[in-house]
């Protein structure tokens, strides 16, 4: 089974030699981020780093912590990130593997409940000099739909406002966001749950674009191999994980917004913000010890990027079974998860490109994204020379498409019915390459 909880994967980084401990005391505001960019931006993504003294909070703050390849191999149990594709075809070949039931059992997340809820106590970290506030950057944010009882858990950022309230920004579209419209439009409560820490797969699921009927705590189960333990919430009819390191429980008015304020985002500016619904704060639990995760957003590369990576991985297995041409997928690093992809397909007839281009514009995990390209898949590295091929292989503006400020680009080789012009590509001469070969040394190399 993998981790179970935060500390049991801090515990494997730290053998693996992936955790820095800093010792001396840093301020939540802006140092942390600081000193964490610096080991995102570093060979190799850094080391995860554990912040033993904070100031203005007793409790510790661990960060950077799915910020390389190899952490998150470590984070979700597997030898490499590139397994995780072949774990997912399992999984969509044999429905015995799917969703493990949830297992209710003790909660540890319980071991320290506020008396009366003051989230002034907590390190939330503030990352750039503009921002409003604090923000809880990894949440995992339970909601549940009101007419079906379906749960969800997704990663919203969430901006502390005061000792008892937040703003909790929804992704539109998202199960989340979903929930709130049925609880806006009949004019009811909301109960809401974040929490902090837990397994690192449940971390994960709920960074996933999870196409339905796919569940992420159950998801986070198959990911663990073994059902994840949830304990029940205090104040609301919601579970969290029970390992959580934190817990705030509360409610949304169906009305009550308030502006979060300026945000820094990966783009490297600040996102202005919006109004959102706020968070009132019925509950606060805790590990008596408990260590809180926060992530760093910023320019790339950062821990985003990676678990963006994981993410290419895991999904790769589902645009497979949407589009069978596709042969791989690659989210390049600058567009965080999926503001770009690239897109190779073993292309077989004519037209093939354009129609796997338009299969994922109009459903799947890549839909949203701005920039899409299809290439030729390539014998080894797929995406080898790929901006190369991208920019002379399309002609414009015959092989893009642009629709609701998304772009998309057909930049696969045009084959004999379905371009006026049909490249022919350079090839060498079999003999003359054989014999500059045999006679290298005799030209003084």
């Amino acid at each position: 089974m993998a981790h179970r909880d935060l500390r049991a994967f801090l515990e494997r980084l730290k053998s693996l030699g992936e955790l820095h401990t800093v010792q001396v005391e840093v301020d939540p505001d802006l140092e942390v981020a600081e000193i964490t960019d610096r080991q995102s931006k570093a060979p190799g993504g850094g080391k995860g780093l554990l912040f033993l003294r904070v100031k203005g909070s007793p409790f510790p703050v661990a960060t950077n912590l799915f910020g390389s390849p190899a952490r998150m191999a470590a984070a979700l149990d597997v030898a490499a990130l590139s397994s995780l594709t072949g774990r997912m075809e399992e999984l969509l070949a044999d429905p015995a593997l799917a969703p493990l039931p949830v297992r209710i059992t003790a909660p540890r997340c319980q071991e320290a409940v506020q008396e009366t809820p003051d989230l002034s106590l907590f390190p939330f970290v503030k990352s750039w000099p503009g921002e409003s506030g604090a923000f809880i950057t990894l949440p995992l944010v339970f909601t549940r739909d009101p007419e079906t009882g379906a749960g969800n858990c997704g990663m919203y950022r969430v901006r502390i406002f005061d000792g008892a309230s937040a703003g909790i920004r929804w992704k539109k579209g998202s199960g989340g966001w979903r929930h709130h419209e049925k609880h806006r439009t009949a004019g009811t409560r909301m109960p809401v749950a974040i929490a902090l820490g837990g397994p690192p797969a449940l971390t994960f699921a709920a960074a996933l674009p999870l196409p339905d009927p796919f569940d992420e705590i159950s998801f986070a189960g198959f990911l663990n191999r073994a059902p994840l333990e949830m304990a029940r919430c205090l104040t609301c009819d919601l579970e969290v994980p029970a390992d959580a390191e934190l817990v705030i429980e509360g409610y949304l008015d169906p009305g009550g917004t308030r502006g979060e304020g300026a945000f820094g985002n990966h783009t490297g500016c600040y996102d202005p913000g919006e109004e959102v619904p706020v968070l009132q704060v019925t509950c606060v639990t805790h590990r008596a010890d408990l260590i809180y995760p926060a992530t760093i957003v910023g320019p790339p590369p950062m821990e985003d990027c990676h678990l963006a990576k994981g993410a290419e991985r895991a999904m790769l297995a589902l645009s497979r079974r949407q589009c069978p041409a596709i042969v791989d997928i690659s989210l390049p690093l600058e567009g965080i998860f999926h503001g770009c992809a690239l897109v190779a397909i073993e292309k077989r007839a004519p037209g093939e490109g354009r129609a796997v281009l338009e299969s994922l514009r109009e459903g799947g995990w890549l839909k949203r994204g701005k920039i899409l390209v299809v290439l030729d898949a390539l014998p080894g590295d797929p995406f080898a020379d790929a901006l190369w091929r991208t920019l002379n292989h399309a002609r414009f503006p015959r092989d893009i498409v642009v629709e609701d400020g998304r772009i998309g680009l057909d930049a696969t080789r045009k084959l004999p019915g379905e371009a006026d012009e049909v490249l022919r590509p350079l090839e060498k001469d079999p003999a003359v390459t054989a014999l500059v070969t045999k006679r290298w040394k005799d030209y003084g190399f």
